[in-house]
């Protein structure tokens, strides 16, 4: 089959995965497209790129030059400005990663039902943050994959007390800290948390108020074991992960980093995280982490983990075990499958 898939964000290909940090929506796109080229599809994706490039069985392509194109199915991941491609396809689908936002509004509604478009959703909650009219929309789950550089490693490495987190700072990372540094540093000061994000760099300017105040509070607890990290290739971030023992995740709702969860667990790293419904679709409470609510007992479990190596090593082989962790094989498997089923139109 020829598969269009269409994106809006910055230029990058499939090399760039290990050349700078990419967000999830594009490392999704970049390991969905390449393990359908693997399958014997041609696949062209067009955004923002300036060259056109052929990369790892991939077509990227400017995404200026789309309406020239047709295909038997067409992609669009997330952004509702790219309906005006109106690309010719036998089947459309508008893949949905992250919360809907205002742009789904009567008129995108209107748009997809009149092009026949099927959305794609990676999980459960996110058809619940839709209108309520976009019930006559056809919807197909689409789980997300891992890629096998995650479920490769191997982590050895058991002996510091590292812990880290990729949560977005408007998403509980205040919250985190003032954890930290009720519990965490008290008992165990040798501990350290590495955030991962780009916004709350020195360097990085930021007008909100709310990232002011972050950063205002890492300042003024300099000695606290907590680190600001800037966000790494995909290469050099599996490079690090063998010196954490847990992967937070304070996001208190179901728009949390999902992909950074299954990566974590698909690596054989622990994930505590607070409760939303989304999040029991991707660890087993308990067993290959903890889901907690409570400041208090949140901390506690984080310093039982790193205090405790035989209860580390038992989350951590349940982790490798985790059935929520699919590969990218497995991902294209069913989805050709629901395909030639094409069921969802029904």
């Amino acid at each position: 089959m020829r598969i269009i898939f269409l994106d809006n964000s910055t230029d990058f290909t499939a090399t760039s995965i290990n050349l700078k940090a990419l967000d999830s929506i594009q490392k999704i796109l970049i390991n969905f497209s390449i393990e359908l080229s693997k399958k014997k599809h041609k696949v062209i994706i067009y955004n923002n790129i300036r060259e056109e490039k052929y990369e790892q069985g991939v077509y990227w392509k400017n995404i200026s030059n789309c309406k020239k194109d047709s295909s038997d199915i067409l992609i669009i991941f997330q952004d509702t400005e790219l309906l005006k491609y109106n690309v010719n396809a036998k089947l459309k689908f508008f893949l949905l990663h992250n919360k809907p936002d205002n742009s789904f509004n009567k008129n995108v509604l209107i748009n997809l039902l009149k092009n026949k478009f099927c959305l794609l959703y990676t999980n459960y909650y996110l058809i619940n943050e839709l209108p309520d009219n976009y019930k006559y929309i056809p919807k197909l789950l689409f789980k997300i994959g891992v890629s096998e550089n995650f479920t490769k490693l191997n982590i050895v490495n058991s002996s510091p007390a590292n812990v880290f987190t990729t949560t977005h700072p408007i998403k509980g990372i205040d919250w985190l800290i003032d954890l930290w540094l009720e519990y965490i540093h008290l008992q165990i000061p040798w501990a350290q948390l590495h955030i991962y994000s780009r916004t709350l760099l020195p360097t990085v300017h930021s007008d909100k108020i709310r990232i002011k105040n972050i950063k205002l509070k890492l300042e003024l607890n300099k000695n606290s074991g907590i680190l600001v990290k800037k966000p790494l290739s995909e290469k050099e971030f599996i490079s690090q992960l063998n010196q954490y023992k847990l992967y937070l995740c304070p996001t208190l709702g179901n728009d949390f980093h999902s992909l950074g969860v299954l990566e974590s667990q698909a690596s054989g790293i622990p994930v505590i995280a607070r409760e939303s419904q989304a999040i029991y679709d991707y660890i087993y409470n308990t067993e290959t982490g903890y889901i907690i609510n409570d400041k208090q007992r949140f901390a506690t479990k984080i310093i039982q983990v790193l205090n405790n190596n035989k209860l580390f090593l038992t989350l951590r082989n349940n982790s490798k075990l985790n059935n929520y962790v699919l590969s990218w094989h497995d991902v294209v498997t069913e989805f050709e499958r629901k395909i030639n089923e094409n069921t969802f139109y029904r």
